[in-house]
């Protein structure tokens, strides 16, 4: 069974939206039995010895199968795929198209979206945040309109499979879904209601409300 780190305590603010449910939400949908360690980010979890020995930036999430352990999400998604034969395609070209889409998500997408986040919902209104809105933006539009584009015609990335470039690229877009620049791209609109209508992370966001209210 593997063990997950997940958060036990977060700010309001970004419940929904941390990169622990990445792991999880990769772990429902492969049908891995899991457990989760919770950390109490705040009280000092995440600068513990032994979350460090796993986790050695001190970010969540970690996980930990046997005596291999492993950090960041993107990875973790991966893992899980790779050993449940699930979420990923068996062929060379099939899995290089999931990778790619894995990385437009963090690299291309993600940076964006987060400063999206910071500046229209953690510090709106605040006057720096005012003077670096419409720059970001303006970039963030721009990465949206060409996801828009490519998904014309799909129900998930790689076509009629949902995969774990989809688990990464939704949980990236919830960075934005307080803006009304989702609403305005019907391709990408439609494929994040439609993979989390997915059972799956139903069942993560509920179990992770409870975590973190427990």
């Amino acid at each position: 069974m593997i063990t997950i780190h997940a958060f036990s305590s977060i700010p309001i603010p970004v419940r929904g939206l941390t990169r622990d449910l990445r792991a999880l939400w990769a772990a429902e949908e492969a049908g891995l039995a899991y457990e989760i360690r919770p950390v109490d980010s705040m009280s000092g979890g995440l600068s513990s010895e032994d979350y460090l020995a796993v986790s050695p930036f001190g970010l969540i999430p970690a996980m930990e199968d046997g005596a291999f352990s492993l950090f960041e999400s993107g990875a973790i998604v991966f893992y899980i795929a790779d050993k449940a034969g699930k979420l990923v395609p068996a062929d060379a070209e099939g899995r290089a198209l999931a990778m790619q889409w894995a990385l437009v998500a963090l690299n291309t997408l993600e940076p964006a979206a987060i400063n999206m986040a910071v500046v229209e919902r953690f510090h709106a209104g605040e006057n720096w945040a005012e003077e670096r809105r419409p720059a970001v933006r303006e970039l963030c539009e721009k990465r949206l309109a060409t996801l828009d584009r490519q998904l014309a015609g799909k129900r998930y990335l790689l076509g009629d499979g949902f995969s774990a470039a989809d688990i990464l690229m939704t949980s990236v877009l919830r960075f934005i879904q307080y803006s009304d620049l989702i609403e305005t791209m019907p391709n990408v609109a439609a494929y994040k209601a439609r993979c989390e209508d997915r059972p799956a992370w139903a069942k993560v966001l509920e179990t992770h409300d409870a975590l973190l209210a427990a």
